[in-house]
């Protein structure tokens, strides 16, 4: 592969715009947009732009390059999207623009971002990571708790095939991107006697947060969806 000379090409930058409320996009973040001469918005299938929301205010007649990907679990399709959008960004790169690439919560964790990002470095241009604050830190922190402490350990559960292994684990949990499958990983959990352990956020810092004590108070009025998370805390003395 050859070298690519960075004084002729564009560089990327991977933005995150954190959980939802504008006020949490970082400073950082607000001055990388600005010196962009692009920048990349994903939309999923359903059209949802929430990262576009999150900066709009800030683009001041941008150019703007959006960029479909699929949640579908038919991997080659998220495949091509992916080098869809790559190709889309690399063209800019070549031209000398200097793209922004944003993501809700943080690029490097489960961030479609992630896959362009490693494309693109593959391919030898410049590139950067802005990260944002994630969206079970902005539930931890609506919910008033701390996600570890002392000696706790923290898993992060996205999805998974292995999900009763995780959830057997010792330490505090995170479970995020079960959408309709939140119901069934509940389940599990009051099983286990994690019923009022287990606190539920949907829409963290967003219009209509909403803020669950327990599995069971969660069931009397469930919103599932990608915004909907858990945290499960284990009761110990340090």
């Amino acid at each position: 592969m050859q070298g690519v000379d960075y004084k002729m090409k564009g560089k990327l930058y991977g933005i995150g715009t954190g959980p939802g409320d504008p006020e949490l996009l970082t400073l950082k973040a607000v001055n990388t947009i600005k010196k962009c001469d692009v920048i990349a918005v994903p939309k999923t299938g359903n059209g949802e732009k929430t990262a576009f929301g999150i900066i709009e205010s800030y683009l001041e007649g941008k150019e703007l390059l959006e960029c479909r990907f699929y949640m579908e679990r038919d991997v080659e399709k998220r495949k091509e999207a992916r080098q869809t959008a790559a190709a889309s960004i690399m063209k800019l790169l070549d031209a000398g623009k200097n793209v922004g690439f944003v993501t809700l919560g943080d690029p490097t964790t489960y961030s479609t971002y992630a896959y362009v990002h490693d494309i693109i470095v593959g391919e030898g241009f410049d590139t950067e990571i802005i990260p944002g604050i994630t969206s079970y830190a902005a539930a931890a922190a609506a919910l008033g708790i701390a996600l570890c402490t002392g000696e706790e350990t923290l898993t992060i559960i996205g999805r998974s095939n292995d999900i009763d292994e995780l959830l057997d684990a010792e330490g505090n949990k995170v479970i995020m991107k079960s959408g309709e499958n939140l119901m069934k990983v509940l389940k599990k959990l009051k099983e286990r006697g994690y019923g009022d352990k287990t606190k539920i956020v949907s829409g963290a810092t967003m219009d209509g947060q909403r803020l669950y004590d327990s599995i069971e108070e969660y069931e009397q009025s469930p919103e599932t969806g990608y915004f909907t998370l858990a945290i499960v805390k284990e009761n110990r003395i340090d």
